[in-house]
């Protein structure tokens, strides 16, 4: 495509509450909070919600609490899959 320099980000469905939701820029988003190393449940919520909302995702106000909850169930499976691939003494980020 002329003047296209990136490809269009993919969108991932996940299981938010008792509905599915694409979300565009997921695995930007958990690599994102992954790097900043945070521990705290509520912290990686609140910085994952923030990521895929700039990445131009809507999520209504209303919805926020179980985004935020689906959001750091797809962050713990990230960061399982990360440390499964990490070498031997580099995984540890929990």
């Amino acid at each position: 495509m002329p003047g296209s320099c990136c490809a269009k980000p993919i969108a991932t469905i996940i299981k938010v509450g008792n509905s599915e939701a694409g979300i565009v820029g997921l695995e930007a988003a958990l690599q994102s909070v992954y790097i900043s190393g945070g521990n705290d449940d509520q912290q990686i919520k609140a910085e994952l919600l923030q990521c895929v909302k700039r990445f131009g995702n809507y999520i209504a106000p209303s919805c926020e609490h179980e985004y935020k909850e689906a959001l750091l169930r797809e962050y713990r499976k990230y960061v399982a899959t990360a440390a499964r691939k990490a070498p031997q003494g580099e995984g540890s980020k929990q």
